[in-house]
């Protein structure tokens, strides 16, 4: 193969060297003259001496040289091609020191069996149904703790999140999306009870991120979107923890009163007029440890005569139905008897909160006030 390769570019030179050698030598005579013979003659052979002779050149000595030189074999073609293996930059930026420099990190990861629960449990308290109820002045007002809140906001308008009133904040909010949403603190009021408020705006629509807020009493999560021209001016929250725990303080207080009252008994509690006692209540729902066994009323107290059994249990707060909805009134405790110091048509005495609470129903079957309209239509006749 590599002889053939020499004898080629041997003749390429000769070839090369006798056409410029020819041109050299029809430059040096001058312009040629071609004479055309006439038809039916033989035209005359050029003359000998227009072909330079080959044995100027030294070809033979150049091919022999060549021929000698060791020319590399080329390298034989492998099989088998390895896989080509693609590394990913590193990315650009300032590293730990503890990191390696040719680490980078993985765009997924595999998880485990306790990895895939958790993030199980994790979506059913987000996509729980908190649903939002109306509050006062256009609020949306969601229930604290029973899944994440949605705050919708649209670019050109605010969202305001309200927080509970005396409740401070203990650090900036986090934001998923800190580039393309505007986060900013405000307050209304003064002194202890001011209320904490967070300003949202965010600059684009169709956006989908989660923020989270720390106080002094608990962290809110939300999830926020933005949509063109939907949003939710006010959002508030409500705190049935709380409620709880203002039910618990109460009973505990009951609890105090009754005992205080115990050491200092009166064996005379109900009145002596039976003329200005009223019987006729309608007593409903409990068990026999809460129910009272009589109430009764001398047109200016109320008089609730509880079952023994109660003293060894938790005592119950009392639940008046007025003009602008329930309220807890408190009563005193001398002996079995709780004193009211008001009349009611309906009231409720409760134990315990939330699903498990039990309930009495306390009705007077004549309103307070018909006695003397009745007495004074009799008289007339």
């Amino acid at each position: 193969m590599t002889k053939r390769i020499l004898a080629i570019i041997a003749i390429l030179i000769l070839t090369t060297g006798m056409v410029s050698a020819q041109q050299d030598q029809s430059q040096s005579q001058g312009p040629v003259k071609v004479q055309v013979s006439p038809p039916g003659k033989d035209s005359k052979p050029p003359a000998k001496d227009a072909v330079p002779s080959p044995d100027k050149y030294r070809f033979t000595e150049a091919l022999k040289k060549l021929q000698s030189q060791d020319v590399p074999k080329p390298p034989r073609a492998q099989s088998t091609v390895p896989p080509l293996t693609v590394v990913p930059t590193p990315l650009s930026g300032p590293r730990s020191r503890d990191v390696p420099r040719d680490y980078v990190p993985k765009k997924d990861v595999a998880l485990g069996l306790t990895g895939q629960e958790a993030v199980v449990v994790s979506r059913q308290w987000q996509d729980a149904g908190n649903i939002p109820a109306p509050g006062k002045d256009g609020r949306v007002v969601y229930v604290y703790g029973a899944g994440m809140p949605v705050v919708v906001c649209s670019p050109l308008h605010i969202c305001v999140v309200e927080l509970q009133p005396g409740e401070k904040l203990v650090g900036e909010p986090q934001i998923g999306d800190s580039v393309r949403w505007e986060i900013s603190p405000a307050s209304a009021g003064t002194g202890d009870g001011a209320m904490p408020l967070i300003v949202i705006k965010p600059t684009a629509a169709g956006l989908d991120t989660t923020m989270m807020i720390p106080t002094d009493r608990r962290a809110y999560y939300l999830r926020l979107q933005s949509k063109p021209d939907d949003y939710l001016a006010r959002v508030a929250f409500s705190y049935p923890q709380d409620q709880d725990q203002q039910w618990r303080r109460f009973e505990q207080q009951q609890n105090a009163a009754r005992q205080s009252k115990d050491e200092h008994k009166d064996t005379k509690v109900l009145p002596d007029a039976v003329a200005s006692i009223y019987w006729d209540y309608d007593i409903k729902g409990g068990d026999p440890t809460m129910r009272p066994t009589r109430v009764l009323d001398d047109g200016v107290k109320t008089y609730i005569q509880m079952p023994i059994a109660t003293q060894r249990t938790e005592a119950p707060v009392l639940v008046v139905q007025g003009p602008d909805g329930g309220e807890m009134v408190n009563y005193r405790v001398k002996g079995d008897v709780y004193v009211v110091d008001r009349l009611f048509n309906r009231a409720a005495l409760i134990v315990g909160a939330g699903k498990h609470a039990k309930k009495v129903e306390i009705t007077r079957r004549t309103q307070i006030g018909e006695e003397k309209n009745s007495e004074q239509k009799g008289g007339g006749l």
